[in-house]
């Protein structure tokens, strides 16, 4: 069985006996060195290349099978190899077959063309440079920023303990996962957790492999993989948003319970003190968020949470004090309920204000955004002061600058004593 070849003859496919190959080579070669020392060789052998094709019947699918006998007919018709260098049937043949060449290369316009050719050849290979250095910039910030958030998004749900990471964190924000079961209600808070893992960290590994992907230029797609992960990706995001709207219903109703005393006269100076101690507080699990702190004792299944407290001028001679205890639930009575159970122990004598320095649920209560608000409005001039020992942080009390323990209501609003504007 012979073998065949496939060739190219005048930009048109052939395929080739390995007999009839011998040949068409044979014949080929002595044509091209006959010719390759005259000007315009390339355009009369691309004539007579073009003529072969012809006779071999080219521009065929599948290609023309050309056999040793075509071969020998086709150099009947175009004249043997030995007669290119004499004065025999080629010269006749190049006269008669070989089309006049109609381009000039000293001509205005082809020396214009390979000038434009050459310069548009530049530009394309200076923008693909340019292009390709924007490529590995652009393929370097998604690999960096993308590395850089997974990382962090890892540490922050699955170590967020660890020591460096919460160094990093405090005071602002202290243990995560506290937080996360305590605003969510629940104590089966790794599920929640693997869900927002996938979430976020899918997309950000996406990120990461489009910079890489940039950088080296790879091309492989993946694309079965690809769409396993999309489609877990929509599952995992599709379960978080149910299992997220459950458990975050319990805020659709706010309710508050308020109590209010009135001061006329208020005092000139007004002390606070604190009676119930944070630092007392029996717990063994602690979580914040800057100064507001939760402390919960499992032991006993018992929540404690730090008040806030807001001090604003009044706009009449006379002022009060309004401690607000407030939760959510589903419906305005249970949310009702949920604020009365709140306990949160305050009093007024004489110039002095006592309050907790904490609130307390019910064992076994749920947080449901149970808060103590305690508002205070003063006349203007009014001097507000804590106790030495009591720090006005522990009742998440922020004016600047922190660490004053004296204000003076000045246009409505506390202004330290010590504030050379105030003077």
């Amino acid at each position: 069985m012979k073998k065949t070849l496939d060739i190219n003859i005048a930009g048109q496919l052939f395929r080739v006996d390995e007999d009839a190959w011998e040949v068409l080579k044979h014949y080929l070669d002595h044509v091209s060195a006959r010719f390759k020392s005259e000007q315009g060789a390339d355009e009369t052998l691309a004539d007579i290349e073009a003529r072969i094709a012809e006779i071999f019947g080219g521009g065929k699918e599948p290609p023309t099978l050309v056999s040793k006998e075509m071969v020998t007919n086709m150099i009947n018709i175009m004249g043997a190899p030995e007669d290119y260098y004499d004065d025999g049937p080629a010269v006749k043949y190049k006269k008669l077959y070989v089309r006049k060449s109609m381009y000039d290369p000293n001509s205005f316009s082809a020396r214009l063309g390979r000038t434009l050719s050459g310069f548009f050849t530049a530009f394309g290979k200076l923008m693909s440079a340019i292009m390709r250095v924007f490529a590995i910039i652009l393929g370097a910030f998604f690999t960096l920023f993308g590395f850089l958030l997974f990382f962090t998004f890892v540490i922050l749900i699955f170590f967020n303990n660890a020591p460096f990471f919460a160094s990093v964190m405090e005071p602002q924000i202290t243990n995560v996962h506290g937080l996360l079961s305590i605003v969510l209600n629940t104590n089966a808070i790794w599920p929640i957790l693997i869900l927002a893992a996938l979430v976020t960290l899918l997309p950000l590994a996406a990120v990461i492999w489009l910079g890489i992907k940039l950088i080296f230029r790879i091309r492989e797609s993946f694309r079965v993989l690809n769409i396993v992960l999309f489609l877990v990706w929509t599952a995992s995001l599709c379960a978080l948003a149910v299992i997220l709207s459950l458990q975050l219903s319990v805020y659709s109703n706010r309710e508050s319970v308020e109590k209010r005393l009135t001061l006329d006269p208020a005092p000139k100076t007004l002390w606070i003190n604190t009676m119930k101690k944070q630092a007392n507080l029996s717990h063994d699990r602690y979580a914040s968020v800057e100064d507001f702190r939760f402390f919960v004792d499992r032991s006993n299944d018992i929540l404690h949470a730090s008040p806030e407290l807001r001090i604003r001028g009044s706009d009449n001679g006379t002022g009060y004090i309004a401690v607000q205890r407030r939760a959510n639930s589903n419906s305005d009575t249970e949310a009702v309920r949920n604020a009365r159970q709140i306990e949160y122990d305050w009093k007024m004598s004489g110039d002095t204000l006592y309050l907790d320095e904490y609130c307390t649920l019910p064992p076994g209560a749920k947080w449901n955004g149970s808060i103590v608000d305690i508002d205070i409005r003063l006349p203007e001039g009014t001097e507000i002061r804590f106790v030495p020992e009591v720090s006005p942080d522990v009742l998440n009390f922020h004016l600047f600058p922190w660490k004053d323990q004296a204000w003076k209501i000045v246009d409505g609003w506390p202004r330290s004593i010590d504030d050379r504007t105030d003077q």
